[in-house]
């Protein structure tokens, strides 16, 4: 908030684990509370489909939104079973919008994620 930044972009490898522990997860989601809820509007627009994008839930208040896709460490594939990692809890909080989650490990699906601000596109 200090640098006035429109978003910010993970690229993968937010946690080092999979699974990280509950406290990690636990200080991460008042660290994201923290620094990307506010009044302030956004200046950026999805374009294309949104999906589910926090800022434009009118029930929550998001100025800093955060976008990001897992890595190599944070693979919900890499554990097998439930297909659930860390990411899809801050996702689901709200926290994080969560761009290439897979359902199928088989099957791979790419869509590219199209943001525009003023006249510059990203």
């Amino acid at each position: 908030k200090r640098f006035s930044c429109d978003m910010v972009l993970l690229a993968g490898d937010l946690f080092h684990e999979n699974r990280p522990s509950r406290r990690t997860l636990y200080k991460t989601m008042e660290i994201l509370r923290r620094y990307t809820m506010g009044q302030d509007p956004v200046q950026i627009q999805i374009l294309g489909d949104p999906q589910a994008i926090n800022y434009l839930n009118p029930h929550i208040s998001v100025d800093l939104p955060i976008f990001g896709i897992h890595g190599n460490h944070d693979d919900p594939t890499r554990d097998g079973g439930d297909l659930l990692a860390a990411m899809d809890l801050l996702h689901v909080n709200l926290l994080v919008n969560y761009f290439g989650r897979q359902t199928e490990v088989s099957q791979v699906q790419i869509a590219p994620v199209l943001i525009k601000k003023g006249t510059s596109r990203l």
